[in-house]
This record gives structure tokens, C-alpha cells and sequence, in this order.
């Protein structure tokens, strides 16, 4: 609170008065007893923000005599909860006295030529017109703003309720009834002061800039704290952003976005017109119609289903290159193949056994292609090697207007092909997606040549400084078991029998996959009766240690390869303890899925005969098993929780244990079949390599060796 004199004499001691205030408002004295020791001078909360254009357009309004609070609802409404007039009329005493006290502050530093002290001296002398509501009670000031009567004493909230109303510092209106000075002189000077004072809002603001504190913490419990991350936020989530942060509610939420969207030209990522309007699915939900739901085919950075490519950048066998433009001469085209569109479609459809793969190749060729024609403007005959290295630059340095964070349906005008930039691995993936794209048209005869074979592969990691193993370490494998064992404990004693089965099946994830090395997909995709007796025979100390085989695991990997994993009894055991967790939820189907989703099945939108759309009341069975990304989401929950207690173990370390995932499970199995000598032919086929370059990575010193061995002699790969 304002630094002062507390040593006054208490309320029931002759000599004490209330001050001017008693005078102001009858009854403002409420006796309270006095919580905090004498001295204590803090301040309680203000609103000390920036000042911008519409706070001076505020201002004006009143020096115009205009409606306060259609001017409030006009230019500030939206950065503030309270709609009062009481409040409305103290704010406007407050930026007032905001632009003064910055005023006089600026005007120090200015030459003299240049000083706006006359003006400052005219707007402080402004004709201050009596409120049109009466002043709250001290009883209801210190309700409406949450003050504690314990914790301050009664001249600070005395002093307060003055300073908030502006007591001290508002003149009355002239008592003899003098002109007041001319209104258009008063915005004159305010016109003058602005061009001083206003500054346009930055993306790195703060919130409590330009909004009210109450509302900046709202949005500041939402995880908001900058205007950037405001316009971030209702960009990614469109018209419903404002459900992050509950308490908002829609209508406060459109007057901030109203405010927004124009300031949001100035940032990096301004917030695009779609943002602001429901989704085409939500429309069709919300108006009971989904099976009409049809997209008119664009150009654009839309999905190819939707993509209308002009005719001038279809390609086909109508269709002749320019050489001048470096394009590649087509050789006899593939059959069925009219346009560039239908050859992308072919190849994907004959490309890849596994629905991931082509889902995996689907994504990168539908980059490439929008591309092609969004960026370069050429067909796919037209591409040439300078295009192919814009293409990998592209891919290095992705821009917004390519990149949508948030998960968005294929028919939403918000959907983009990123969500987000691309590590090196991925840009390496997509340059490889894409010249073997080129190499499948040539081979079809669709074009004469591949331009990517002339862009190089990114460049090795310097010498000394290898890539990173993903894979555990023994001690990293002790770590994380011997944190899986606390987390058991632990929601053993707080006696959740969902929490229980959670961990047993977290506990057989851990052990599958680290002790068979199973593909991600593979272990998704496994069931009950693909398990068959095998005859008990000595494997290799796998991450789990030593074991002996008691079943094998028939699974189908890429490319349609069939193979046998050994599953040892322990985790036999876990996987039949985990089948009886499951299916005390609810039926399980036959075949049984290995790994089961252990809770209600959500209801979800069904579509009747006659197009209107109901919830179900639950899903089929079949879709009892917990699929790729059930299964790679909570091992990274379980690794990003126990990365936090790694600081604390010595040669550990935090980021490595939170960067594990999946493959890091599959990459400890080969490392330590490695360690234990295990043939380099038998560790192929475990883990389903489909050549002996896969399988090298693992190794290294004679084990290198051989494997260089066995290739120059090209042995044969037996079963």
C-alpha cells in the first residue's frame, strides 16, 4: 500500500475522525480490528498495464460527453470480467490518471521545444462530472475486491477504497458554475499525448499488459501467458479455444478474439479468417446431418481427395513438357494413369503390404505433391534437381502457413500436412519416400528420369561425435525396472484396482517388448492365438534376463514376412494375469487382442439411416485392444514421469530416460542378444530384418566383422 504514517490513533480514542471520506459518503466507516503489526505498507493489487490506441479511443469517448458504457463496450470491454458502471467509471478515472503520471514522466525527458506539458495541464483540468451511480459502501468495496479485513488494517482499507475511486485526486466540478475549458481543445491535446504514449501490442506481452488482472489470470491458468500464445492458442483450436480455459465463456471469448484478430497481423502467426468459424463436421453434429457432409474439390493445401489441380499442373499423356523449364521427357505412360494424381494414387495403392506403411507413405507423397503445385507450380515431369534441394530446404525450415498443430479432420479448411517442424530423421525419411516415389513412376514409364537420385543423403554426425545409442544401458534398464517396482508399490497401497491393472499391464509392456524386440505395429496387432507351444530350449540373456522358452509368438511383419518369437513363462504369466484383468471389464473378443484397453469404451457418433447422428452406448468389442498410439502414449507417460527422479542416480541422465520410447525397447533387445553372442543370422530373424544391413547397426568389433563376412560371402539365411 502507498507508503504512509500508520501510527494514527484508534477509532475509539478521543481526537480520531474518519478524514473526508466520512464526509463524502455517510456510513463508509466499518470499525475492524486491526490484524497486522504497525509499518506493514503493502501494496494491494493494481491494474497497471500498457496503454494503446483503444485506451486513448476510450478516453475520448468521455471527453466527447458520450455514453461511458457504450464506449466501454466498444473499446474495452473485452479486457476486463466486469461490465458495472461503477467499475467502468473508475477505470476511466484510472487510465486518466495512467496517461497523466506517463505524461508528466515522458515530458521530463523531452526538449524543451518539444514538451506537452500545456496539454497534460489541460487534460488534468478536465470538467469531472459527478457519477451517475452512487459510491459503494466500505463494507462493499472490501467484498468486491476479495481484501481481507484480518490482514490489512482499517485506514489501508480506507486508503484504498479513496485511491480505487480516485477520492484524492478528482476535482469537483467548478462550484461557481465557470465554463468548463472547450472539449475539442481536451481531444486536441489527447490526440497529442497519444502519439506519445500509445504503443501497438506485441506477441511477447504478457497478458497482464493489456488485459485485467482477473482475466489474465483466468487465461494464465489455461497455460496462456503472452499475446502470442492467446493468438496461438485460438488459431490451433478455432472457435472453441476458449474451452482451455474454463470461466471465460463464449461471449467474453469473441469480444477478446474481436480485439485480437486485427492486433495479430503484426505477429508471426496471425490468426487466419477459418479459425473463427466451426468446423464443417462440427456444423453437420451440431445440425444433425453428417452423412451430407461433402467437401467441393480446391486448390489449395488441402488433402489430395480434395485437391482440383488446374489443368495446366495436371500432367498425363495430353500433356508435354516444356524443356525450357528443365523438365524430364515422359516415356510411354502407365496404364490406366491419366494425370499426376492418378499415378500418385496407383503407387500408393501397390506400394506397402501394411496399412502403416502406406498411411506412412501416403503422408510424405501428399506433402510432396502440394508442394510441387503450391510452391514450384509444375507437374511432376517438370521437376527437376534444383527442385528437389528447395524441397529439402523446405522440409528443414517449415512455414506456418504449412503447420497445424492441433489434430484437425481431412475436411476441416484448419487441416495442414505438418504439425509441426520436422527432426532430421524425418526430413532424411521424406527425401527417401519421395525418390523412391520417382523411381516406382520410372519404372512404370510414367517419367523418364528420377531427379532426386542427384540430391545427397543429409550428412553423417562429425567424427567424435556419434549419434546417440537408443537403446537402455544396463544400468538405464535397472533404473527404469526398479522405478516400474515403486510405481507398483505404491498404487498397491492406495488399493485402486484400476491403477493395479494399469501397471501389470504397463509391466508386461515393458517385459514384451524388451524381451522378443516385437515391431510397435506387431505388438499391437498380436493376439492370443497366434501363441503356440514350443519346445523348451536355452535362449539369450534377453533385457529381462536369462529365461527359458515356453511358447513362441507367430507375428506378421513388413512386407508380409511370417515369424516365430520366443515368449518366455514370465511373461506368459503376465500376459494371462492381464487377460483376466480385462476381461473382468468386459467381454473380450475371439481372438483376444494381447494387449486390452482397461476401460469403459466411450460412446461415439453413429449415423442413422434417415442422416441424423446419435451417440453410441458403446463400441464393438472388437476394438478391444489398445492400438499403436495407446500403447507408444503411455510407455512416453511412464518414461517422462521416471526421467524426473534420474537427476538424482549418478551416470544417469534426465533427458535420455524421458526420450526413450517404443523403438528404445525394440533397439535393448538386439543390443543385448548382442552381448550375449547371438548368432548374427538368428538375431535377423528375430527380429525380422529383411536384410543383414538392418541388423549391423547393432553391432560392432568382431561381431562387425563377421557380418562383413557373411555379406561379401553371401551366405544363406536359414530358419
Amino acid at each position: 500500500m502507498r507508503h504512509k504514517d500508520l501510527s494514527t490513533s484508534s477509532p475509539d480514542e478521543p481526537g480520531h475522525s474518519a478524514g473526508p471520506l466520512a464526509k463524502v459518503t455517510p456510513g463508509l466507516v466499518s470499525r475492524r480490528p486491526r490484524g497486522r503489526p504497525r509499518g506493514a505498507k503493502t501494496r494491494v493489487l493494481r491494474h497497471a498495464g500498457a496503454l494503446g490506441m483503444h485506451h486513448f479511443a476510450f478516453l475520448r469517448s468521455w471527453f466527447l460527453r458520450l455514453d461511458l458504457r457504450d464506449a466501454w463496450q466498444r473499446y474495452m470491454a473485452f479486457s476486463d470480467l466486469s461490465s458495472d458502471l461503477r467499475h467502468i467509471e473508475h477505470r476511466r478515472s484510472e487510465l486518466l490518471g495512467q496517461v497523466l503520471a506517463a505524461g508528466r514522466q515522458l515530458d521530463r525527458s523531452l526538449p524543451a521545444e518539444r514538451r506537452i506539458t500545456a496539454q497534460l495541464d489541460l487534460l488534468a483540468q478536465a470538467p469531472w462530472a459527478k457519477a451517475s451511480t452512487a459510491l459503494p459502501s466500505l463494507d462493499e468495496f472490501i467484498d468486491a475486491q476479495g481484501l481481507d479485513r484480518e490482514f490489512y488494517s482499517e485506514a489501508e482499507l480506507l486508503q484504498e477504497y479513496r485511491d480505487h475511486h480516485h477520492l484524492d485526486t478528482v476535482p469537483e466540478s467548478p462550484a461557481d458554475g465557470s465554463a468548463a475549458p472547450p472539449t475539442l481543445d481536451q481531444v486536441q491535446a489527447l490526440h497529442q499525448v497519444e502519439a506519445l504514449l500509445a504503443r501497438p501490442p506485441e506477441a511477447t506481452d504478457p497478458l497482464t499488459l493489456w488485459l485485467s488482472p482477473a482475466l489474465a489470470a483466468l487465461l494464465n491458468r489455461a497455460g496462456i501467458g503472452t499475446l502470442g500464445a492467446l493468438a496461438d492458442t485460438v488459431r490451433v483450436y478455432g472457435s472453441a479455444w476458449f474451452r482451455r480455459a474454463p470461466g471465460l465463456g463464449p461471449t467474453r471469448a469473441r469480444t477478446l478474439v474481436d480485439w485480437l484478430v486485427p492486433v495479430s497481423e503484426r505477429f508471426d502467426s496471425p490468426i487466419p479468417g477459418h479459425a473463427l468459424q466451426a468446423t464443417p463436421r462440427q456444423r453437420a453434429l451440431r445440425d444433425g446431418t453428417p452423412r451430407g457432409l461433402v467437401m467441393p474439390p480446391r486448390f489449395g493445401i488441402v488433402p489430395l481427395e480434395c485437391l482440383a489441380v488446374p489443368v495446366a499442373l495436371a500432367g498425363g499423356p495430353a500433356r508435354a513438357v516444356d524443356p525450357s523449364i528443365g523438365g524430364h521427357q515422359r516415356g510411354q505412360e502407365s496404364p490406366g494413369a491419366r494425370n499426376d494424381l492418378e499415378a500418385l494414387q496407383g503407387w500408393l495403392a501397390t506400394h506397402g503390404t501394411s496399412t502403416a506403411t502406406r498411411r506412412a507413405y501416403g503422408k510424405e507423397v501428399e506433402r510432396f505433391y502440394l508442394w510441387c503445385l503450391q510452391v514450384r507450380g509444375k507437374a511432376l515431369a517438370s521437376i527437376d534437381a534444383r527442385d528437389c534441394s528447395a524441397y529439402r530446404a523446405f522440409l528443414a525450415d517449415l512455414p506456418p502457413a504449412w503447420i497445424n498443430p492441433a489434430p484437425a479432420l481431412r475436411v476441416d479448411p484448419a487441416w495442414r500436412p505438418f504439425r509441426g517442424p520436422l527432426s532430421t530423421g524425418s526430413q532424411a525419411y521424406a527425401v527417401g519416400v519421395v525418390r523412391a516415389l520417382f523411381d516406382g513412376l520410372c519404372a512404370a514409364q510414367y517419367l523418364a528420369g528420377n531427379p532426386m537420385r542427384a540430391i545427397r543423403d543429409a550428412q553423417p554426425p562429425p567424427a567424435g561425435r556419434p549419434a546417440p545409442e537408443r537403446a537402455f544401458t544396463d544400468d538405464e534398464w535397472a533404473f527404469v525396472t526398479g522405478q516400474l517396482d515403486a510405481l507398483a508399490a505404491h498404487r498397491a497401497a492406495q488399493g485402486h484396482g484400476r491403477w493395479r491393472a494399469e501397471t501389470l499391464r504397463l509391466r508386461l509392456l515393458l517385459a514384451m517388448l524388451a524381451g522378443t524386440g516385437l515391431r510397435l505395429s506387431e505388438m499391437a496387432g498380436a493376439t492370443m492365438d497366434a501363441l503356440t507351444d514350443a519346445p523348451s530350449s536355452g535362449g539369450p540373456s534377453g533385457a529381462l534376463g536369462s529365461r527359458t522358452t515356453a511358447q513362441v509368438l507367430r507375428v506378421t511383419g513388413r512386407d508380409g514376412q511370417v515369424r516365430d518369437v520366443p515368449v518366455d513363462g514370465s511373461v506368459l504369466a503376465l500376459i494371462h494375469e492381464h487377460q483376466r484383468d480385462a476381461a473382468a471389464i468386459a467381454a473380450l473378443p475371439s481372438p483376444a487382442p494381447i494387449i486390452c484397453t482397461l476401460g469403459e469404451p466411450p460412446p461415439r457418433w453413429a449415423d442413422l439411416p434417415n442422416g441424423s447422428a446419435v451417440l453410441s452406448e458403446r463400441r464393438p468389442p472388437a476394438v478391444r485392444a489398445l492400438g499403436s498410439a495407446g500403447i507408444y502414449r503411455t510407455l512416453k507417460r511412464f518414461f517422462r514421469h521416471i526421467g524426473q527422479n534420474a537427476h538424482g542416480v549418478d551416470g544417469l541422465s534426465r533427458p535420455r530416460i524421458e526420450a526413450a520410447s517404443t523403438q528404445w525397447l525394440r533397439h535393448t533387445f538386439a543390443r543385448q542378444g548382442v552381448a550375449a553372442g547371438l548368432p548374427v543370422e538368428r538375431l535377423m530373424q528375430l527380429l525380422g530384418h529383411a536384410s543383414l544391413q538392418s541388423t549391423g547397426r547393432y553391432l560392432s568389433g568382431p561381431d562387425a566383422g563377421e557380418l562383413a563376412g557373411l555379406m561379401n560371402a553371401k551366405a544363406p539365411i536359414r530358419g
